[in-house]
């Protein structure tokens, strides 16, 4: 039963008119019902399993079954509604007995007021065990999205109750040498401290669990079970596990030991499930090639891996199977990969190589062996025979290069075209885009801008947003990308920039809007519950006719407004406020949503006061080592509690790893987006429901 909607109320009554008479009765003290009539057993039977009943009004009469009877059939089918017997008199002492004997009131047939009070209470009641059970679903939701990122993790966390082991991720297990989750659950965490500071955590805990000290950092040594000890910074904050309150812990490790360091070192920089380096440490690693004076005597490349089919793979055996065959993915690759070489998982079912002392054509004779190393190989799983193949982009880093983030995004693009064009195939990053950057080629660029507008040599691209709080509404971030004559994909920032400075990006923009809407207003047709989210630049903020133009578009594609969002970035707003806050004024009244994305580097708080958008969207920059960086998190939590306060949703943009899930779950984030949850692509296919057990 949702807000709003008729109780269902089952009258046993000896006829149809003296039901009706009872259902008027409440019906003109203002409730909202419907009602269903039955006269003796059989007729009761049908009714429940017809329809389950909210309350049951039984009457008296010497045809009618006694009440315990239909008390008793009712239990039989599981049914825990209200039942209020209604009989000639109603003597004190019978209205206690039935109270006891677990009906919820007796009354007479005269007291019609008397009926009205007390099925209203009843009626009350039930809409409270609604509205709980609804939070405690979407409190259930948001504990499994959040577990389920967590445990992949590369930070040491674990649930304790009562201080016992009630879960611990992977990391925390490998730190203590725990073989499996059974091994850990219902271990005292006394266990893993040192044994003379055990009275110091055990006082901490009990302080923090009593008071809820402001104090949630305890620095201790910890002991590992072949008795090594080593000193630990560890971090509580409140949490529940199936439903239970409980006690998160974060352990990160300060080694006072060369081999223990040497191992949480290790762990730091992998990935857990392949044993391969995870993205945090790939990306370091790229970033010291950019700046290492030795970089002009090499010659190297980046090649981005995606596994084109394994998302519906892992849809059909399941999480834990499908690790196995990533893992006999990941040996392939290494085995093909050279001593000099760094392969990473960088993402759920991507990897990255960082491939040294190469050529052109070395690189791509070792593409082809790695896409047929993946074609070639058969995985069994459960007694399942598993195979994939896999798209792969590659670029040639220059000797000019010095932005690793920027040659990442190159070689996604090219994997992404090699992937949209079929899969199991290669694409190499054309650096003639590059070549053209300068100021002085602007005219050249201008003409390249208008073809491609001309020719329509663009698509979108879909990164889902995804709730903490449980709402499976699907909400994805439209982007553009743009293909150049070659048929290479360019970074659509460099073009936008200069579009604008052009007098073209208002084009653009229409186009990007008018596709949208065209693929929304298809998918909602399907009735499929979904919003866009549309980037918008700061040329188009001032075109007085947009709003009407847009207000066009939702009727032309049967879309609703509030399907909608769209995005002004805090750097664009501040450039031009007054045309910001008049395109917001005139976009709300269709109604349609505006969100400030980018938001918190400008320290710019007092902005809000003059912008009123539906929606922040933090900056990418305060994502980054989230999990370890103090000043982020409190700049984190300041906007959160700033955006809460005046009503606004939050979604924290760029979240790219595990390690920031529980700082944000914990300060209250709405929404998250970013490659850990799903990278940019062409298809609408993101499981908003299955991604939240």
């Amino acid at each position: 039963m949702k807000d709003g909607e008729n109780l269902h109320v089952l009258i046993v009554e000896e006829s149809k008119n003296d039901a009706e008479s009872l259902a008027n009765v409440l019906q003109n003290a203002g409730h909202s019902i419907n009602f269903d009539h039955a006269a003796d057993i059989d007729g009761i039977e049908t009714a429940v399993q017809t329809r389950q009943p909210h309350v049951v009004l039984c009457g008296s009469g010497e045809s009618l079954p006694p009440p315990d009877a239909v008390q008793t059939l009712l239990a039989r089918h599981e049914l825990t509604a209200p039942m209020i017997v209604i009989a000639e008199k109603a003597p004190e002492q019978q209205v206690v007995a039935a109270r006891k004997s677990g009906f919820a009131n007796l009354i007479s047939y005269d007291q019609p007021d008397h009926l009205h009070l007390s099925f209203q209470k009843e009626a009350a009641c039930i809409r409270l065990q609604q509205q709980l059970k609804a939070s405690n679903d979407t409190l259930r939701d948001s504990e499994n999205r959040c577990h389920s990122l967590i445990e992949n993790s590369s930070d040491a966390v674990a649930y304790i109750h009562e201080g016992m082991h009630v879960y611990a991720n992977l990391p925390y297990m490998k730190l203590f040498s725990i073989e499996t989750a059974e091994d850990v659950e219902g271990t005292p965490i006394l266990d893993m401290i040192s044994s003379d500071q055990r009275n110091t955590f055990r006082d901490f805990l009990k302080s923090y669990q009593d008071d809820h000290a402001h104090e949630n950092t305890l620095e201790i040594n910890c002991v590992n079970p072949a008795g090594e000890l080593f000193h630990s910074s560890m971090e509580l904050a409140p949490a529940t596990m199936e439903g239970e309150p409980c006690t998160q812990i974060i352990i990160r490790v300060s080694a006072s030991n060369e081999a223990l360091e040497k191992k949480i070192k290790t762990l730091t920089q992998q990935d857990m499930v392949t044993g391969l380096s995870n993205r945090q440490y790939f990306l370091q690693l790229l970033k010291q090639r950019m700046v290492s004076p030795e970089t002009d005597a090499e010659h190297c490349a980046l090649l981005y891996i995606t596994l084109d089919n394994f998302k519906t793979i892992r849809d059909e055996i399941g999480i834990e199977a499908s690790d196995q065959a990533l893992r006999d993915i990941a040996q392939i690759l290494k085995s093909n990969c050279g001593d000099n070489d760094c392969l990473s998982r960088f993402g759920d079912c991507s990897f990255t190589i960082l491939h040294y002392d190469t050529n052109q054509e070395k690189t791509l004779g070792l593409g082809e062996t790695l896409l047929h190393g993946i074609a070639g190989n058969l995985s069994e799983v459960n007694g399942r025979a598993v195979t994939m193949t896999g798209s792969i982009g590659i670029c040639t880093i220059e000797k000019q290069a010095s932005d690793a983030q920027a040659l990442i995004a190159y070689a996604d693009m090219a994997c992404e075209v090699a992937r949209c064009s079929g899969g199991n195939r290669i694409h190499t990053h054309s650096h003639i885009v590059d070549e053209q950057s300068g100021s002085e080629q602007e005219q050249e660029w201008d003409k390249v801008i208008r073809a491609t507008i001309d020719e329509e040599r663009f698509y979108l691209a879909y990164q889902p947003i995804v709730s903490l709080k449980g709402d499976t509404q699907q909400r994805y971030e439209v982007l553009l990308r743009i293909i150049d004559t070659a048929g290479q994909v360019i970074l659509p920032g460099q073009f936008l920039s200069i579009a604008e400075k052009n007098g073209l990006s208002r084009e653009i923009d229409r186009w990007i809007i008018d596709t949208a809407f065209s693929q929304l207003g298809k998918l909602r047709a399907e009735d499929k519950d979904i919003s866009f989210y549309i980037k918008l630049s700061g040329d188009t903020l001032a075109d007085t006719g947009l709003a009407a133009w847009i207000n066009e578009k939702l009727t032309e594609n049967g879309l609703s407004s509030n399907s909608i969002v769209f995005e002004i970035a805090e750097q664009t707003a501040v450039k031009d406020l007054t045309s910001s806050i008049n395109f917001i004024r005139e976009i709300q009244k269709l109604p349609c949503k505006v969100a400030l994305e980018h938001f918190g580097q400008g320290e710019q708080p007092q902005l809000l006061n003059h912008l009123p958008v539906d929606i922040l969207k933090i900056h990418g920059a305060l994502m980054g080592g989230l999990g370890n960086n103090k000043a982020h998190q409190e700049k984190v939590k300041e906007i959160t509690e700033m955006a809460r306060e005046s009503g606004i949703q939050c979604i924290a943009e760029c979240v790219d790893d595990a390690g920031s899930l529980a700082h944000l779950w914990q300060v209250g984030i709405d929404f998250i987006q970013g490659n850990f949850v799903q990278e940019p692509c062409k298809t609408i296919d993101y499981d908003f429901e299955g991604e939240t057990a």
